[in-house]
């Protein structure tokens, strides 16, 4: 019988075909899905890295960050520490000469303080009446005995009272207010604290005038 093509024949060969085209199909697909599934792992890494070199990064920023807080901080103490070394070398106490009060500013700076502003300490620890006592411009250094001041009135009307309530003890404490080399005022308390005076007043509210009043009260 003669070979020849007939239905059956075509429809095996074209499924052949077919078959053999979907397992090509099939490998193509496989190695597709291969290939991207690499290219996805090496983006995902790439991707992690990113992440890693990022929060690296941020870490070295964060840390530079701190060191420059660190650094800008240390030379602020150093500001501080050098702007106040000469206020911590200026104090104020009183004296008697006879039987006068005065009232001695020690500079034991190597220059000069200026606008200089002392008040007495007249009452007690819980209520210190503090009166007008001097105000100078400048005050050179004085590594002896200090600059010996007359009080004002205001301090002399009211020392009387004060010395029969204290007469163990009849030399008041002193506070006083000045201006640095820095032209940074400072503020000496009675009780020896000492930090930076930040009133736009000349004078503390609590200073007194002779008859009591505030020193910066109007009239």
């Amino acid at each position: 019988m003669e070979m020849g093509w007939n239905p059956d024949t075509v429809i095996a060969f074209a499924t052949c075909v077919a078959a053999a085209a979907a397992i090509v199909a099939g490998i193509f697909a496989a190695r597709s899905f291969v290939e991207m599934k690499k290219q996805a792992s090496e983006a995902e890494q790439q991707t992690a890295h990113a992440r890693r070199q990022a929060e690296q990064s941020e870490k070295q920023t964060e840390e530079a960050r701190a060191q420059s807080k660190a650094v800008a901080e240390q030379l602020e103490w150093a500001r501080v520490d050098r702007e106040r070394a000469q206020a911590e070398s200026v104090a104020a106490w009183t004296e008697s000469v006879g039987n006068d009060l005065v009232v001695v500013v020690q500079n034991q700076s190597l220059t000069p303080i200026f606008d200089v502003r002392l008040a007495t300490c007249l009452g007690t620890d819980n209520r210190p009446k503090r009166y007008y006592a001097a105000r100078k411009t400048v005050l050179p250094p004085s590594k002896d005995d200090g600059h010996k001041l007359a009080p004002a009135a205001a301090t002399i009307m009211n020392l009387e009272d004060w010395r029969k309530k204290h007469p163990k003890n009849p030399l008041p404490r002193v506070d006083l207010i000045f201006k640095d080399k820095y032209g940074i005022e400072w503020q000496r308390h009675w009780d020896g604290q000492l930090h930076p005076y930040e009133s736009e007043q000349p004078f503390p509210t609590e200073w007194l005038k002779a008859d009591g009043t505030s020193l910066t009260a109007t009239p």
